[in-house]
This record gives C-alpha cells, sequence and structure tokens, in this order.
C-alpha cells in the first residue's frame, strides 16, 4: 500500500511539473551580471581614436622599435582631443582588460535560477547523431544557421537535448517547441560539417524532454 501511494505521488508531482512548464525565451537563459561598463559611454569616434592611442602606446613601449615623429604627433594629439572631450584616457586603459573578461562572463554565464525547472522554449533542431535512421540527440538553438553558417553562439544560448525514441529528421534548423526540465550542464557535443567536425560547448541540457515540430 505505501508503495502504490509513493508511486501515486510520484506521477502526480510528474503530471504537476508537466502542467506549470514555465515558458522562456533564449534571453532568460542569461545571467545578467551587473558591472559599471564606461566604455558604453564613449561614441564610436572616441572608441576608434582610443584604440589607436592603445595600438601606439603598445608600440612605444616595445624595445624592438621606436615611434617614429610622425606617430608620436598622431598619439600626443589623439590624447589631446580625448582629454578635451573628458575622456581618461590612462583610466580607461587601465582596466579595458577587466572590462573585456567581465563581458566575456556576461555573455557565458548561464542561469542558475533556472536549473532543474520545467522550462517550456521554442527553437531550432541541430541534428548530432543518427541511430536507425533516427536523431536520439541535438542541439537546439536560438536562430537558423547557428554553428553552421555563423559562430556558435555562447554557451549559455545552446541547449543538449536527448530523445529517448529518436525523431525522424530530414533537414537542419527544424523549428521546435521543447518541453522538459532544464539542467545546468557543460557539455562539448561533436558536430558533423561538411569539411570536417568541430566541437561545440552547450551550458543546459534537457534529457528525453518533449519535442513538438512547429
Amino acid at each position: 500500500m505505501r508503495q502504490l501511494i509513493l508511486l501515486l505521488l510520484f506521477v502526480v508531482n510528474i503530471l504537476t511539473s508537466a502542467q506549470n512548464a514555465k515558458d522562456i525565451s533564449w534571453t532568460d537563459l542569461i545571467s545578467h551580471i551587473e558591472f559599471s561598463d564606461p566604455f558604453k559611454l564613449l561614441s564610436y569616434d572616441q572608441l576608434y581614436n582610443l584604440s589607436q592611442v592603445a595600438k601606439l602606446r603598445a608600440l612605444e613601449n616595445n624595445s624592438e622599435k621606436r615611434l617614429s615623429s610622425q606617430e608620436m604627433a598622431v598619439k600626443d594629439s589623439l590624447v589631446a582631443l580625448l582629454t578635451s572631450e573628458q575622456v581618461n584616457v590612462d583610466s580607461l586603459l587601465a582596466i579595458r582588460y577587466k572590462i573585456a573578461e567581465l563581458r566575456k562572463k556576461q555573455a557565458e554565464e548561464v542561469n542558475n535560477a533556472l536549473n532543474l525547472k520545467s522550462i517550456k522554449i521554442s527553437g531550432y533542431l541541430l541534428p548530432l547523431n543518427y541511430v536507425n535512421n533516427k536523431v536520439t540527440e541535438f542541439l537546439l538553438v536560438p536562430w537558423v544557421g547557428a554553428c553552421i553558417h555563423t559562430p556558435p553562439p555562447p554557451k549559455n544560448q545552446l541547449i543538449f537535448l536527448t530523445a529517448k525514441e529518436g525523431l525522424e529528421v530530414n533537414s537542419r534548423f527544424i523549428a521546435v517547441t521543447v518541453e522538459g526540465v532544464l539542467k545546468i550542464e557543460s557539455k562539448t557535443s561533436e558536430l558533423y560539417l561538411v569539411d570536417g567536425t568541430d566541437n561545440i560547448s552547450s551550458g543546459y541540457s534537457i534529457m528525453n524532454g518533449k519535442i513538438t515540430v512547429l
């Protein structure tokens, strides 16, 4: 009797989880890290001029090469121009690598709040393997062409999927809705291309979820 009750509770829990699947978008998969990015306050011209100053200073610090008088004049004029525009050249160049790392972290960080949550998300299937003419492993990607015609998205924009029964797939990038338990899991999958293979890193997985072709 006790085992029957436990079984019923287990089934009810599964049904409840399925009914309470949360509709999410791809932006929900990103963990938004708050940090001050002073480079966002600069115009395109200011960013370009700052990059030229950084380049010339790097050459200047290279003991094997000295800046020409023309290059020195260009560097000094750019610094003077940026300073007149209230741009703190030394301060920005000192933190540029730190800001770059924070931007990279923000682009790749997963959303811990969604770990082991029942979710529903739409995207496009990228088959990874074939078993008896059916695909059992996929990558769910946010746009058509991802990883094939365009560079792979950050790993927090890629979901590794499995389909226990397999799915008949005749082409790449079939539009689907996937429902299941989302798990934070770093995984590297081998993707077969026309000219070879590529290793693709994903930050999430859904095992044996419900896949509905749109």
